[in-house]
């Protein structure tokens, strides 16, 4: 078990894609893509924003493949694959952050409407 293959297993359980988690890391899908295939290295400031860009930590990385190489290669994601609600909100802070001011001053405003709305259908 390597460490890209646990990248993989995280990624996969969120269900992104190697552009989306890539452009949170500030890097680019192929490069990720080799990363996780094990055919390419990282320096650890790429490991740690990889790790960011999942919603854990670059010591999370390595308990993960820990675990799997002592539990016979399972990445331990997660049970049937779900992923937990922290890190659905790791992965969409990394996504926030990625944006423009002005994008997200739009994304702030469509949150507002959102809950604005909600409150109203409660009533």
């Amino acid at each position: 078990m390597k460490i890209g293959q646990v990248i993989r297993g995280i990624r996969e359980a969120h269900n992104a894609t190697l552009e989306e988690i890539a452009l949170a890391a500030d890097t680019n899908a192929s490069n990720l893509s080799r990363i996780e295939r094990g055919t390419q290295g990282y320096s650890p400031e790429t490991l740690d924003r990889i790790a960011t860009a999942l919603g854990v930590t670059v010591s999370e990385l390595h308990r993960r493949m820990e675990i799997a190489l002592q539990s016979g290669g399972k990445t331990g994601v997660g049970a049937a694959g779900q992923k937990p609600r922290e890190l659905d909100l790791a992965m969409t802070s990394s996504k926030y952050s990625a944006l423009t001011p002005d994008h997200r001053e739009l994304v702030d405003e469509f949150m507002t409407l959102l809950l604005r709305r909600q409150r109203g259908k409660r009533a």
